[in-house]
């Protein structure tokens, strides 16, 4: 099997074990994840479509963040990158549908204006709750001797960078204004969160500009930090 190939190729003839990183898991849920399972990361879905859904039809920040698409990583790439990790610590925060399909709440992001019922804000304290979580893994991951690189969801300068005009990294030398929070999301990278999420049972709901909070239960922002035996300071 692939996922048996991998794990020799990276650990040689010690292979990480779901144990070895069930340290991890329990990390996400104790820092807000409402669920975290361990995967084999050949069970990580990359489908060029999906990132293409981010241009076509063209979301409102491609190009408009230097980890949205066309920018950051090709299909490819993020394929190839995937290759070099053993296990994946996948985790979803769900969010009440009252705030994630809140009436006027996509026109609100587009147009970067709060509404007065906080609901921006609401989502945007789930978002930044998502990259938290990858980049407090990592540093776990590592502080243990192991590589790590995490996925989130969405974009990061919705939630990091809300009152900036532009995203510094794509206009300035001086690169992202909060480099230990920002990263590339799932989607923007090509990952089927979705599909994903039915793998491991998880029941989800996708939720689009028309969606009304009485037509979903909740909705959930989905996140992965890749995990392997560490080779070199790269991974």
């Amino acid at each position: 099997m692939k996922s048996d190939t991998t794990a020799l190729k990276q650990g040689e003839a010690n292979p990480l074990k779901n144990e070895d990183v069930e340290f991890l898991r329990k990390s996400a849920i104790d820092h807000g994840a409402d669920e975290a399972v361990i995967i084999p990361a050949s069970d990580v879905i990359v489908d060029p479509r999906v990132r293409f859904k981010c241009m076509i039809p063209k979301c409102y920040m491609s190009g408009g963040c230097a980890h949205c698409p066309p920018h950051g990583l090709s299909v490819r790439e993020v394929k190839d990158l995937v290759a070099e990790y053993e296990l994946g610590v996948f985790f979803r925060v769900k969010v009440d549908s009252k705030i994630i399909a809140a009436a006027g709440i996509h026109e609100a992001i587009e147009q970067g204006l709060a509404d007065k019922k906080g609901n921006l804000m609401n989502l945007g304290g789930n978002y930044i709750l998502v990259f938290t979580i990858i980049k407090v893994l990592e540093k776990y991951a590592r502080q243990a001797g192991y590589g790590a690189y995490g996925f989130g969801a969405g974009n990061c300068k919705d939630p990091f960078c809300f009152l900036q005009p532009v995203c510094q990294r794509l206009v300035s030398s001086k690169g992202c204004r909060n480099p230990d929070l920002s990263a590339f999301s799932m989607e923007s990278c090509g990952m089927d969160a979705y599909t994903m999420a039915a793998r491991v049972g998880w029941d989800h709901y996708p939720i689009g500009g028309t969606c009304e909070p009485d037509t979903v239960p909740r909705g959930s922002l989905m996140g992965i930090v890749l995990v392997n035996r560490k080779k070199n300071e790269a991974v």
